[in-house]
Order: structure tokens, then sequence, then C-alpha cells
């Protein structure tokens, strides 16, 4: 089967066309009016009620009944004690050992959009020839973090399925203080220091795999390299205004070369982007956040004999949020967003009998908004309703999507709500799936999400939350390759649902002791041209149960078992014809089902107080009963002495029991 294509193409893009829209920016930017107050946590939370559902907070705060304290977080065993991962924790996220990637209520790994201090990050994650196994945002910056999973707000767009916003620290500016970590992956730098007026807050990663691989004598080559810096410089320019510049960088580099094996890679991948924010206030009951921001990425890798994925792109925009107060009951909303890309793809893969070979250039822009109020109708009913808009030049693609949700408080403790909205994913310039054979701008993938919410919690330690959801999906396209040799099938998707209900519990009954579990049965199936199946992330039953104990002075430990039922995947074999070739046959599509994935995952974490530092240590095991989790079934050729040729099932693994450690120091 041969899928090729090779196409030179660009949109149609006039100067004037371009001024125009950066015209209307500017105009839009200049006519809104604002406070200067920072709005990380206020968006959706009016008076006692909060209105929108789906949605888990950590902080740097203590514990509530919204929010998740950082310091909970840092209890947990992580792998590189990473952010992406925390989230990983909660019920309707779907994850594995390798990858920090997540899909959200049955969706794929590409519907969630991730944001830093109110940029949206392109593909933020680092070795992606392993599936994307960490994120580009050091743990160690974090302050806010927000994981909306269904039926958010008009505000956020872009996303089919979710959204994870973080929001980073910093801001001091009386001293210099700072944070030095080394673990089994990486070794980190964090300083946070007053700087003309103002603070700069400054990260930088090294991750040093290819370190310690050098340091194994093997034939086989191992070399996977990353590194990522942010930098963040804050300043009040004038009691109304706040100035700050932003800088993300990433980088990565991969060598494998395995013995006997074709499918080699060499890899360099590089991710950065610049923003400057102007928060600007008049009077007291509005704000404007504004935003001009400019990036780059790109890739050149090599795979096997003659496999290729070269890309680069590059964008600038500018955007513009707007929040008006009135009367302590309506907290009005809007924004736009304009942003201009180019990209290049240079793109061949040989699969079997199967080849994908793109070459395509494409330019285009594409602009959204949105607009929304939230309503303290009274002290027990809460309301949000919104609409958002999206342009896309290239294509012509224009989507409108309202949002509504309610929330009702008949009793202190008990908040119910629904939620429904039109939530549309465009298929940009930057984000073109050629690895699907797919060389331009598509319509928007679309999505509907139906949400039925309730939370009780009788105390500030104590909270029940449930939630059932539906959604459905429109205009699909293939994504996504995940790193293994496990089967992939060109199978185009169109369309698909799911559905599920969650539960999540958590308590402190005492100050020494916290416990937690979060449950989901779930259910995602995609339909194509051909019959409908499961979807790849259609996990069944998840449950992940946690506690945290003190011990010692100063010292945790806590106790991860996570567990759920197998994921799908297509059963494949090599049979013999009646001239002794050897041919793969295949069963129904993703018609069986891994066997069942379970791991507990200990970790010890001690705290230690000095007179002008601090120090924090920790030691934990993943998979402590060492337990043979599956991750693929896939084929090994072998040739015995007399020249026979036999095909043999080989199971993939995930992590076996891996004791890390690490020490960090902040002074």
């Amino acid at each position: 089967m041969n899928r090729v294509l090779k196409i030179i193409g660009s949109s149609d893009l006039s100067v004037e066309n371009n001024l125009q829209f950066l015209i209307l920016c500017l105009v839009f930017l200049s006519l809104n009016i604002a406070y200067a107050e920072d709005t990380k946590n206020n968006v959706y939370q009016l008076g006692e009620i909060s209105v929108t559902p789906g949605k888990f907070s950590i902080d740097e705060s203590a514990p509530s009944q919204y929010l998740i304290s950082k310091s909970q977080m840092d209890k947990l065993p992580l792998i590189d004690n990473d952010v992406y991962r925390a989230a990983q924790t909660l019920p309707g996220v779907v994850a594995d050992d390798f990858s920090a990637r997540f899909s959200l209520r049955g969706g794929d790994r590409n519907e969630t959009v991730i944001k830093l201090d109110g940029m949206e990050l392109y593909d933020p994650y680092h070795l992606q020839d392993f599936g994307g196994a960490l994120s580009v945002i050091d743990f160690g910056i974090v302050k806010h973090a927000d994981l909306l999973m269904g039926g958010f707000p008009a505000e956020y767009g872009d996303a089919m399925s979710g959204v994870f916003d973080v929001v980073s620290g910093g801001g001091t500016r009386d001293k210099f203080g700072g944070d030095i970590g080394i673990d089994i992956l990486n070794a980190h730098l964090i300083f946070d220091a007053p700087v003309l007026g103002g603070s700069w807050l400054m990260s930088a990663r090294r991750g040093y795999i290819d370190l310690l691989m050098g340091l194994i004598q093997s034939e086989e080559i191992l070399q996977p390299q990353y590194y990522d810096i942010y930098s963040k410089i804050t300043r009040n320019v004038s009691p109304v205004d706040k100035l700050s510049a932003h800088v993300l960088y990433a980088g990565d580099s991969d060598n494998i070369d395995r013995v006997g094996d074709d499918n080699d890679i060499k890899s360099k991948y590089w991710n950065g982007v610049a923003w400057a924010k102007w928060n600007h206030l008049f009077g007291e009951n509005s704000l404007l956040d504004s935003y001009v921001f400019i990036g780059k990425a790109g890739r050149d890798k090599h795979e096997g004999i003659d496999g290729k994925d070269k890309r680069s792109m590059s964008y600038i925009g500018l955007k513009s949020d707007y929040t008006y107060n009135l009367k302590e009951q309506h907290t009005f909303k809007s924004g736009l967003r304009w942003q201009t890309a180019q990209a290049n793809y240079d793109y061949f893969l040989r699969e079997d009998e199967a080849e994908t070979s793109i070459n395509v250039e494409n330019r285009g822009w594409d602009v959204n908004g949105y607009a929304q109020d939230e309503w303290l109708i009274n002290k027990w009913l809460g309301g949000n309703l919104g609409l958002r808009f999206m342009y896309q030049n290239l294509g012509e693609y224009f989507s409108i999507m309202p949002r509504i949700a309610l929330a009702v408080k008949p009793i202190k403790s008990l908040t119910l709500r629904v939620a429904y909205g039109k939530y549309d994913q465009p298929i940009q310039v930057t984000n073109i799936p050629v690895e699907e054979g797919i060389s331009e701008v598509r319509p928007p993938e679309k999505a509907s999400h139906y949400v039925l919410s309730a939370e009780y919690s009788p105390k500030v330690n104590w909270l029940l939350k449930t939630e059932a959801y539906y959604k459905t999906f429109d205009d699909l396209v293939g994504r996504i390759k995940d790193y293994g040799r496990k089967e992939r099938l060109f199978i185009d998707p169109k369309s698909g649902n799911a559905k599920g209900l969650e539960l999540y519990i958590h308590q402190s009954p005492l100050p020494s002791f916290s416990w937690g579990l979060g449950y989901a049965l779930a259910k995602s199936d995609v339909k194509t041209d051909i019959g409908t199946f499961p979807r790849n992330y259609d996990r069944r039953h998840s449950l992940t149960l946690n506690a945290d104990y003190a011990i010692l002075v100063d010292g945790w430990i806590n106790f991860t078992w996570r567990y759920h039922s197998g994921d799908p995947y297509t059963y494949a074999q090599y049979e013999k014809t009646a001239d002794g070739k050897w041919e793969k046959k295949y069963g129904a599509i993703n018609g069986n089902r891994l066997p069942p994935y379970h791991s507990l995952d200990v970790r010890f974490t001690k705290n230690f107080q000095f007179r002008r530092w601090n120090m924090s240590a920790y030691l934990q095991i993943m998979n402590v009963y060492n337990r043979n989790n599956v991750q693929e079934y896939s084929f090994e050729q072998t040739t015995d002495e007399q020249g026979n040729v036999s095909y043999q099932r080989i199971t993939e693994g995930f992590l076996p029991i891996l004791p890390t450690f690490g020490v960090n120091a902040q002074f």
C-alpha cells in the first residue's frame, strides 16, 4: 500500500490583511481599561459558589475544598517530580509510566492545551522519541495550577478535552532566594531575586540520562539529552501598571542505536517562546491583561534506513483578556487573540508495506475571541454564560462555540453543577499531523460536553466529589504516535463519543494523616468507515488510592496504589501461507485487552531546617512489588541454524521496580 503526498503550497497572505488584524488587536488593547490585580484565582469563583465543573487546583496555599496543596503533591511518588504527572493522579486522567502526556475523559493526548503564565505552549514535552516522557516546566517554579477536564468556560479555547493552566511563582522584592536540586534524572537551579525595583525568577534544568548510560558498558547506544530554561522578570512601573517579560526554551537530542535493529533513531528538537505581559488598572472594577508573543520550534529526526521527520515553524501574535466586575454579582470577561504562523514539513516513513511522504510549506493566520458573564444570582445560585468564536484564513474555517454552566448550593456543604458546551480544536499550520498522511489544514475537530457534578464538603478537611459526563467528537484526524513497536494501523477516524462517571474523595482527619481515593468508570468509542471501535485510551476502570503519614520530625511517607483495567489493542499473529511465506494476520481493531495494570509506589520525604537554609531529601520506590505490567506486544524475527525463519511474540513491559532519590536545598 502506498500513500505518497508531495505538495508545496501557501495561503494568499497580503501585507494589508495582516496589518488590518494587527491594527484591530492594537485598538482592542488600547480601548479597554483595567485594574492591576493578578487574576490567577478569581476568574470563576463568585462569592461562595464555584461554577465550573471538572476542575482541580494545585496551589502553594493550604488545602481547601477547592485546592490541593503543592506540599501534598511534593510528597507523591512521581517520576522526576513532574508537574504533568501530578495531574495524572486524578480521576478521569489516562496516562502511562513512560509519558508525561495524558488524555482526559476518553479524548486523545493532543486534546489538552497547556498554559504557563497565561501563554499557550506548543508541544511542551521533553524526550519526544519516548512519547514525551517529561514536561518542559520545572515543578519547582509552579505556584498554582488548574486542571479543567470538561464543561470549562468560553475563555479557554483550542482544546476539545481539557486545559492545564500553570502559574509560576517568584516575585520577591527584598532578598535573593533559590533552590538547587539533583536526582537520578536531572539537576536544576532556580533563583528569585530583586532586580531594578522588580523581581527576576530564573530556572534551568539539565537531564543527564546520556551521562549515566555512558557509564554502562554496552554495545547498544542510548543517549537522550534534554534541557530547559525559564525566565520571568516582573516590575510594577506605576500604581496601576505591571509589566512582565517571559522566555521559555527547551532543547532535546537523542541517539538510539540497537544491535541488530534497523529502526535506529537520531534526532534533535528545539522549542522556544517569548512573551511580554501588561497588567493595567483603572478604577476598582476592571482589569486588562495584554500580551505580545513570538515563538519558534522544530525537529530534525532520522529513523531507520530512510525515515525522516523535519519540521520548522515560527509564529507571532497578540492577545488580550478583559475583566469587569459589576456590583459583586457579575464578572464579565472578554478576550481576543490573533496569530500568524508559517511551517515547513519534510516527512517520510516506511512501515511494512505502507509509505507516508509529505513535503509541504504552509502559512496562515487565525483569530479567536470570547465573551462570558459569570452571574452570582444569589447566595445559592450562580451561572456562567459564554460564547467563543474562531476563524482560520487558511481554509476559511469559522466556528461559533456556545457554553453554559449552572451551579446550585441548596445547603452550605453541597454544590450541584451542570454544564454544556461546544469545543472546537483547530488543525493549525503549526500542528498538521503529517505522520497520518495529512498535508494541509483541515476543518477543526469538534466536541460537545455534557457534565453533571455534585460536590459535598461538610468540613475544610473533607471533600467528596462526583461527576458524570457525556462527550461527542466529530471531524477527527489521526494524531500522536507513541514510542514502541506495537501495531500501527492506518485507519482514519471520523467521529466518536465518550461517557463516564468519576468519584474523588479526600480527607485529612489528623494533622499527621491524610488519604485520598479516585475512581473512574469510562467508555470511549471511535467511528470509522469500517466500523466502530474502542479509542486507544478507552480505559474502563481506574482506581487510585493514596495516604500520607507524618513520621519522625518533619518527615512524611506516602503510599500510592494505582490500578486500571487493560487498555485495548489489536491482536496480531504470523501465519505461514501455502507457498511457505509468513503473513501477518490481524484480529478486530482494538478488540482485545491487555492484562490489568497495578502498582504500589512509596515515597519517604524528610525536611531539614537550618539557620539560613533548608534542605529536603526523598527516597521513592516505584512498583514496589515488581508487577510485570504489559505495555504492548511486538514480534521478533528469528532464524535458526538451518535458515528457517520464525516470529516470536514479545511482551514489552512498563517500569519494573525502580528506586529513585533526590535532594533539594532552598535558601
